[in-house]
């Protein structure tokens, strides 16, 4: 079996992932916020013996923290081909001290996606209670090769709307699959599956009770997604691959 993993962090997983003896392959795309996290993550990956595991290096200006200093480090990595994606970007909305930061949110939100489209490189979406800012910018987010949705916490009548203004765009899902939340479940049964992908957000996105996420509970998730979607584990398998390998252009 090969899995794939659309959205991690390996940093604060701290150690790299142990699979399965039966897995025979295991991709995932890895996402740093800081420039102490990306050289961490560098330093793992490389360390990484494992041939079944490989690893998609993303840097991004969290909303939760929209450091616009972090903008120039980021084009520096994009211009050395040191990382394949831009992310997380985006909009948080989710509480009042997040909201508080909406001004700076908007700058390094405008100029990600600047960079995604000017240099070509997919570019990995967080947003929380700010959806209509992406149809906003559809016209920018159309420019850039993929836009990988994360965690997507829109009805499966936002996703094809995305779809119809022209983006590239992939929706991914985790954890609330396993958790009942309605929309994600509607979009995993709704939605094209060429357009889906599936995560751990390891070690976040925990379910009641869990301390952390790792990320070979992406099993689970694929499990239930196969579920969900009522076709083979294997079909969803091998779609779910291609969907992971046209998103991060591999």
């Amino acid at each position: 079996m090969l899995f794939t993993d659309a959205h991690m962090h390996l940093v604060q997983c701290g150690a790299l992932p142990r699979v399965a003896e039966d897995v025979s392959g295991y991709y995932a795309c890895t996402c740093a916020h800081d420039r102490d996290e990306f050289v961490r993550q560098k330093e793992m990956i490389l360390s990484c013996s494992d041939e079944r595991l490989h690893f998609i290096s993303a840097f991004g200006i969290h909303p939760q923290n929209p450091l616009e200093e972090n903008l120039s480090f980021l084009e520096g990595l994009i211009r050395a081909g040191e990382i394949q994606a831009i992310g997380e970007a985006g909009f948080d909305l989710f509480t009042p001290d997040f909201a508080a930061e909406i001004a700076a949110q908007e700058t390094v939100w405008s100029a990600q996606v600047e960079f995604a489209a000017r240099y070509g490189i997919p570019l990995v979406v967080h947003c929380r209670k700010a959806q209509e800012r992406l149809f906003r910018d559809a016209r920018k987010l159309k420019l850039i090769p993929s836009v990988i949705f994360h965690s997507f916490a829109g009805s499966p009548q936002d996703g094809r709307s995305l779809l119809k203004r022209g983006i590239q765009a992939f929706f991914s899902f985790g954890k609330p699959l396993l958790n009942g939340k309605k929309s994600a479940i509607a979009c995993m049964r709704e939605l094209p599956l060429e357009r889906i992908l599936l995560e751990t957000d390891a070690p976040f996105q925990t379910l009641k009770n869990e301390a952390a996420t790792n990320p070979t509970e992406i099993v689970r998730v694929y499990q239930t997604a196969q579920a969900l979607r009522g076709c083979p584990l294997e079909a969803i398998e091998e779609q779910v691959s291609k969907n992971f390998f046209e998103a991060y252009g591999l």
